[in-house]
């Protein structure tokens, strides 16, 4: 805290100006003790911490500036009431000298915010900062704690279900290991099943499609013998209808008739005969059609039930092996759970080893550290309240009214 050597009034160390007449604060930076220093962040920030001293009886009011006493210094508090500033004779303020000052206390008012903001900001970074900092070097000395093996009564239960949870870890690990290599063979076999199969349906559904394509080639030719045997017993019944019809007619005629008859007798009946092979041809390849599709239907069934069961395979495998990966991260998050509670009851309990002391002290540091800022925090929090509220809003006010006396004067002038 730091007090106005006009109105000696208390405010926050990180107010450039007094929260209660608006005046510039006397800095404290310059030839002052650095008593507090930024521990545990690498930064070598240094922050000054002063009490302010309580008035003696003969101070009156704003017209002194409290003392102020350092820790560790040799001065007493006679001597630094000594060293302060003359007093100053209060002098009579007018209303509207006090309204002048309300209208700047705005400006104040917002810096003061604007200020407290930013370190308010700051402040929480560097808390953060520190709290990574003290869980990772709780977490060193619980691992420094395993190396060494040290021993004590607060850490027997926690070294043995660090134990445990290790073992567990290792278990998890190695069946981990074991079923992705059952998954590898498990693989191969289904991949050389998948691929015997697919040969097999392949060569099933290519004779199929060779046997339909006879087929259909051999029902087009039977379809043609068909058609042309229809067409010879047409003309024939033609030649006969036309003989019993026409009276008597020339012996060439007639022999003639006879030889186309007797011609066509002949093709008639070789396509009987052809038609009735292409019949039984017919008949046979229907047979063997309809056998090499169910064949062909068969294979691909056996093809699509390999395919399924070599999925439901990897699908449990994946599983399995994602379980057991899973039972792994759960016993190395409990390995490191366990590893901070060692790290903190060792720094509770203080085993003496040589190889922790470095490690009390870090989390020392760093204790302190957050303390400091938590404490810090706290007083911009209390220094909220030091502000007068009531100047700020007569301060308000008047720039209220200036700002509608000023354009109602520009309407007019305008208008």
């Amino acid at each position: 805290m730091r007090s106005c050597r006009h109105c000696a009034h208390e405010n926050a160390d990180h107010l450039p100006f007094c929260s209660q007449c608006g005046r510039k604060l006397p800095r404290t930076d310059g030839g002052l003790p650095v008593l507090g220093r930024s521990l545990g962040t690498g930064n070598g920030a240094a922050y000054s911490r002063t009490v302010l001293a309580t008035p003696g009886p003969s101070t009156t009011g704003r017209a002194t500036v409290a003392a102020r006493s350092f820790p560790g210094s040799s001065l007493s508090g006679r001597q630094v009431a000594a060293m302060a500033l003359p007093a100053e004779p209060e002098r009579p303020r007018s209303r509207v000298r006090w309204l002048g000052e309300s209208v700047g206390y705005i400006y104040v008012y917002l810096r003061g915010k604007l200020d407290a903001g930013e370190r308010r900001r700051r402040l929480i970074e560097e808390r953060a900062g520190a709290e990574a900092l003290l869980a990772g070097a709780l977490n060193e000395l619980g691992q420094t704690v395993l190396r060494e093996g040290v021993q004590h009564a607060d850490l027997t239960g926690l070294l043995e279900a660090i134990g445990r949870a290790h073992a567990r870890r290792e278990s998890a690990a190695a069946d981990t290991t074991t079923s992705e290599s059952l998954q590898q063979t498990a693989a191969e076999r289904h991949t050389s099943q998948q691929a015997a199969a697919e040969a097999e349906w392949t060569s099933a559904d290519n004779a199929s499609r060779e046997s339909e394509q006879i087929l259909r080639a051999t029902t087009a030719d039977r379809r043609t013998a068909a058609a042309r045997l229809a067409r010879v017993q047409e003309q024939r019944d033609r030649f006969a209808s036309e003989a019993d019809q026409s009276g008597p007619i020339g012996d060439v005629r007639l022999a003639q008739r006879a030889h186309e008859d007797a011609g066509l007798a002949a093709e008639q009946r070789a396509l009987e005969q052809n038609t009735a092979r292409l019949d039984q041809q017919l008949a046979d390849l229907r047979d063997k059609a309809a056998k090499l599709r169910a064949a062909a239907a068969a294979a691909k069934t056996k093809l699509e039930q390999i395919v399924a069961d070599r999925r439901q395979a990897a699908s449990a495998m994946a599983a399995s092996i994602a379980g057991r990966m899973r039972d792994r991260a759960d016993a190395e998050r409990e390995i490191a759970d366990l590893t901070a509670q060692i790290g903190r009851v060792a720094a509770d309990a203080r085993p003496p080893h040589a190889t922790l002391l470095s490690g009390y002290q870090n989390i020392e540091r760093l204790e302190e550290t957050i303390g400091d800022r938590s404490a810090q925090l706290a007083a911009i929090e209390q220094a909220r309240g030091h502000y007068d509220h009531r100047k700020l809003l007569a301060g308000l006010g008047v720039l209220t009214c200036m700002i509608v006396a000023i354009s109602a004067a520009l309407w007019k002038f305008l208008k």
